[in-house]
């Protein structure tokens, strides 16, 4: 039986070659978590029972990572991106293929807004970055499961 492997999934940068996505390096953990609001349809008809209807998603992607420099396509450029004033969205994509992966391993791709959301520079330790990432808009491509 074959199992998924978190090694795999990578998130992927858009160059300023439009359509040109690279590998951020150094990743660790990436998840991504999706909560629905919630529409209430209760009506006084419904006898104790309050129902509802789902409302619409938010979308969160986290990436904790240690950044290995240097990497101007990737690290460099999501944080140029991350750190921009006024916040512009940008394109991002994980792929199934690990560092190899092509515009086929697609699995997750959007404009998303990122923020460095941490850094932590512990004593003996790597620096470590966290960023995170909301929807700008919804999503083009989404077969995560």
């Amino acid at each position: 039986m074959a199992k998924k492997l978190g090694n795999d999934y990578l998130l992927w940068i858009e160059s300023a070659t439009a359509g040109t996505f690279n590998v951020v390096k150094g990743q660790q953990n990436l998840s991504v978590s999706r909560d629905a609001g919630s529409i209430d349809t209760t009506s006084k008809d419904e006898s104790g029972y309050g129902t509802s209807a789902p409302g619409l998603k938010s979308l969160k992607i986290s990436l904790d990572m240690i950044p290995n420099l240097p990497d101007a396509n990737g690290y460099t450029r999501l944080e140029t991106l991350c750190n921009a004033t006024p916040q512009a969205p940008f394109n991002i994509q994980i792929r199934k293929g690990a560092s190899t992966g092509t515009n086929g391993d697609v699995v997750f791709a959007g404009s998303v807004y990122g923020n460095i959301d941490s850094t932590d520079f512990g004593q003996n330790e790597a620096v470590k970055a966290k960023i995170g990432f909301s929807a700008a808009a919804a999503p083009t491509t989404d077969v995560l499961g």
